[in-house]
Parts: C-alpha cells; structure tokens; sequence
C-alpha cells in the first residue's frame, strides 16, 4: 500500500508543474491570442484555448522533468511509456475533466472564478484528479489502487499547490 501511495503522489508531479507553469503564463498573459473562451456561456470566461494548449504541452514537459528518476528507476521505472506521451495524456485528462464541473457552476449561477461553498470547493479538486486517475488507469495502464490513491490524494496535493501559488501572488485565490 505504501508503495502505491508513493507511485500515486509520483504520478502528481508532471500535472502539478505543469499547472505551475500554466498559472504562470496566466499571470504574464502568454499567448494573448489563445485567451479565448472555449464558450463562455456554457463553461465560463476562465476555461479558454490557451489552456487546452498549454496544460497538456506543460504536463508534458512536467513528466520530461522526471527522466533523471526514471533512469534511476531502471526496470522500476514508473511510466511504461515515453514521458511526452504520459504528460500529454495527464494534460488533456486534465482539461477535459474540469469541463462538467465549470458547466455546472455556470448552470448553478456561480461566476468564474468564484468558489461560494464548501461543496464546490470540494467539486474543483476532485474532477481534474478523478480525470488523470482515469486517464492513467485507462490509457496508460496504472493499475487500480494507484489511481484510486492518485484520485484521493490529488485534492489534497492541489489544495497546497493553489495555496502557495496564492502566497507567491499567481493565483487570485487560495481554493
């Protein structure tokens, strides 16, 4: 159990820097082109192209950044794909996840951006790790107690993740 715990909070990293670096480019306004709502009726005007973009080609670079480990690793070796590919996938996981939650904040009447309660608080942490859980069960064959772990951890990796993003002034708010 201990092990696969240890796999879960592994298999975080590549998703956690490449939100880092997403907020970063939010903050600095990259690719001013790509702020474009996916729909903002339907998901809000925060879900945009620049993000579909950039999260899955920053994941992918998240999960490059663990080759030095990997190679430790050797026949232990985590991903049994190319790193790219695992980053991509956790990236576009990622994306695709946090949709239904924002249709049904918007659907709700919560704007963009704003948390109101507790319950919707918990909704923003677990879709996107729920996604990548899935995506790395399903697609990229982690087996079931790793990403049912990845899936009870990950709300709790993102909630301190989004607090010190808040504190070093990347994110407007600590949820």
């Amino acid at each position: 159990m201990a092990e696969a715990l240890l796999i879960a909070l592994y298999l975080q990293v590549p998703v956690v820097i490449g939100g880092v670096l997403h907020m970063l480019a939010v903050t600095r306004d990259a690719l001013p082109t790509l702020r474009v709502p996916l729909h903002a009726g339907l998901f809000g005007a925060n879900k945009t192209w620049r993000g579909v973009l950039l999260v899955p080609l920053l994941t992918a670079f998240g999960a490059l950044c663990l080759w030095p480990s990997e190679q430790l690793l050797g026949a232990r070796a985590v991903f049994t794909q190319p790193l790219w590919l695992a980053g991509l996938v956790a990236g576009f996981a990622y994306v695709l996840a946090e949709l239904p939650n924002s249709w049904i904040k918007r659907r709700l009447g919560i704007a963009p951006g704003v948390a109101p309660s507790r319950w919707v608080v918990l909704g923003d942490q677990l879709d996107s790790g729920l996604g990548v859980a899935l995506a790395y069960g399903l697609l990229l064959g982690q087996p079931a107690r790793v990403c049912l772990l990845y899936a009870l951890t990950f709300p709790l990796t993102a909630l301190l993740v989004k607090r010190l993003l808040y504190w070093g002034r990347l994110k407007q708010s600590a949820v």
